[in-house]
């Protein structure tokens, strides 16, 4: 991920770091609600029981996994889900948007799919990011954040403050 923005400002991404003990979707869900009631407008996603993404946007769902079958022991990712999931959270960056969440950075976005597009574009348009980040992908994300990223702990009021933060600025801007 490159940065070319003249002005010399650096796309603002926060990585949360995704644990079992941890649940980070019902922070992610409870952030992004309490964001919303502020005004912000927030793009992007919530995982739904591990199977479904929530557009925080319109609402739909998209299924992210596939029946493999009895027996299966393969990836149960769907990546047809997530390409429609990207492809959504692409068009509500386009409609505009203060913050974007990402619940997971995980095996998709390792192989360059997934939602790692819809990251690019919010960094290319200057929208704060927030990304779950899963501890197997952690080196991949360093790799591709280069740096750019902060890590923030998975905490409400952590969480909660580095989007206001990052989303003054924007605010400003509309």
């Amino acid at each position: 991920m490159e940065q070319d923005d003249p002005s010399g400002e650096w796309p603002l991404i926060a990585a949360l770091p995704v644990r079992q003990d941890v649940p980070v979707d019902a922070l992610l869900a409870d952030v992004a609600a309490q964001l919303a009631a502020e005004g912000l407008r927030t793009a992007g996603f919530l995982q739904r029981d591990g199977v479904r993404l929530e557009d925080l946007t319109s609402g739909a769902l998209y299924p992210i996994t596939q029946d493999l079958g009895p027996g299966s022991s393969g990836c149960r990712l769907d990546p047809a889900g997530l390409a429609l999931a990207a492809a959504a959270g692409l068009a509500a960056l386009e409609r505009g948007a203060d913050l974007l969440v990402i619940p997971r950075f995980g095996k998709a976005e390792i192989e360059g799919e997934g939602m790692r597009g819809v990251i690019g574009r919010a960094c290319e348009l200057g929208v704060p990011t927030l990304v779950g980040v899963r501890q197997s992908a952690e080196p991949a994300w360093e790799t591709f954040a280069g740096g750019l990223a902060e890590w923030i702990a998975p905490e409400r009021q952590a969480v909660a403050g580095w989007c206001r933060t990052a989303c003054a600025p924007v605010r400003c801007r509309t």
